[in-house]
């Protein structure tokens, strides 16, 4: 039990948020809470468990002291000494709590200089910021907007608050209309690259506006995107038609701060680096990557005497067992075809409802073009010492041929009379001049002269 001049401390330093602490089981909430604060206050190289245990169980008590260490590290900055760890778990906490009366002070906190940013928090800003300003949001959505708007503020952090955004659309807290006349307003006020683009395309696809496909298009060719981050156009294409099937939110809520940290790598009793391993050792884990990222395909077969693939319900014998193989059969399997367009956009056969399909936006025959360009152009997984480059630009060649005379059929066809006209009205993944060219290079290489310039006259013609 606490002794009276302790309780009377406690209550005197929060009178304003506990003027009802009179009765003796609050008065040690309040005492134990104040413990396990001081048990966090500085860096330890194990996770305190049983400190945020006790804080967890003492909520109400411990959100002084939490929203007071923040409150610390605005005042003191860099100066802040290097060891002091509670404004750190404090921010995590009070996402746990959801506790919006500190929600403007985390965003203060996070809009101080980049370099004092990193310094307060470090990681947390890639790992964790964003749930912990979306539990503790407090509806101000124009402070939201300010902030990824002033970019003086870390580009990580704008970013999170971006994601934060993402997610009030899909609880209908921002309507559509906003939600992407802001994007695009961002997309379209840019300077210099920054990360928050990146963030944009992702948001954009993850909420699936199909129809700013050609802002994403936009931001890769004015220099806004890093490929290393959704890799190019046509990734972003495959991640706007992607559902999992259970669709992941932007943000977590609710968050358990324990759980978000105990795994970090400050800790002693969370490191995970792996065992030295053998030569023998490291051949089987390449091998059991390589079996993982090309597994083998298993070719069907079919009976002389078995209903005909093509579906005409006669004999394999009778239909065609005999035929020439389809030109696109030359290049790969059906059964190689069907893996590498696993990842292929759903068009649109079976559907869920409120998922968008590419048959909602294209014809079928602009999809079956655009498999073919998929299948030459899309990049494999496989590991590099294994890739056979000159296999790989064969087939390459020999998809984009196809897709070449399937296009000229279309062109013709509909009297499209330019490569930017057909780009509007066709293109999936791929413009025409990024893979026409792309043919061109690859037809030079092979010294296939007459195809060469078979599509180089071609060009000619459409940018007539």
């Amino acid at each position: 039990m606490i002794t009276t001049e302790e309780a009377e401390r406690i209550d005197g330093k929060f009178t304003d948020e506990y003027d009802d602490m009179g009765n003796t089981e609050k008065r040690y909430q309040m005492y134990e809470a104040e413990n396990a604060i001081k048990k966090i206050t500085y860096r330890s190289l194990t996770f305190p468990e049983e400190p945020f245990r006790v804080i967890t169980g003492n909520e109400e008590a411990a959100k002084p002291y939490l929203r007071e260490a923040l409150e610390k590290a605005i005042r003191e900055k860099t100066d802040l000494d290097g060891d002091y760890q509670l404004h750190f778990y404090a921010l995590f906490l009070l996402g746990q709590f959801q506790d919006k009366a500190a929600f403007p002070k985390i965003t203060e906190l996070v809009s101080l200089p980049p370099e004092t940013v990193d310094y307060l928090i470090g990681d947390t800003v890639t790992s964790g910021l964003s749930d912990i300003l979306y539990n503790t949001y407090d509806g101000n959505v124009k402070q939201l907007k300010q902030m990824v708007a002033d970019t003086k503020i870390d580009e990580y952090v704008r970013a999170d608050v971006l994601e934060v955004m993402g997610q009030l659309y899909l609880d209908g807290e921002i309507t559509e209309a906003d939600w992407k006349s802001f994007l695009t307003q961002k997309i379209h006020e840019a300077q210099e690259f920054d990360f928050t683009y990146c963030k944009i395309a992702e948001l954009i696809c993850g909420c699936h506006f199909v129809d700013m496909l050609p802002e994403i298009r936009y931001m890769f060719e004015d220099g806004m995107m890093d490929r290393g981050y959704l890799g190019d156009y046509d990734s972003c294409v495959d991640l706007m038609f992607e559902y999992n099937e259970e669709e992941e939110p932007f943000c977590k809520k609710p968050m358990n701060a324990a759980e978000c940290l105990k795994t970090w790598a400050m800790f002693t009793d969370s490191d995970t680096k792996a065992p030295d391993m053998s030569e023998k050792d490291l051949k089987k884990m390449f091998q059991s990557m390589e079996r993982s990222l090309n597994p083998p395909i298993r070719k069907e077969k079919t009976g002389r005497n078995d209903p005909c693939p093509c579906g005409s319900g006669k004999k394999y014998k009778f239909c065609c067992m005999k035929k020439p193989k389809a030109p696109v059969d030359e290049i790969e399997t059906p059964e190689e075809r069907r893996r590498w367009l696993e990842r292929y956009p759903a068009v649109g056969g079976e559907r869920k409802p409120g998922r968008v399909y590419l048959e909602d936006y294209f014809d079928r025959e602009s999809i079956e073009t655009d498999k073919l360009l998929y299948l030459g152009m899309m990049k494999r997984p496989g590991l590099i010492w294994k890739r056979d480059k000159r296999k790989e630009n064969q087939r390459t060649r020999e998809y984009l041929y196809l897709a070449f005379q399937k296009t000229i059929e279309m062109a013709e066809r509909e009297k499209v009379t330019s490569l930017e006209e057909f780009d509007k009205k066709y293109s999936i993944h791929y413009r025409c001049e990024e893979w026409l060219q792309r043919l061109l290079k690859l037809m030079t290489d092979a010294g296939d002269q007459e195809r060469y310039d078979e599509v180089k006259n071609w060009i000619k013609t459409m940018k007539k």
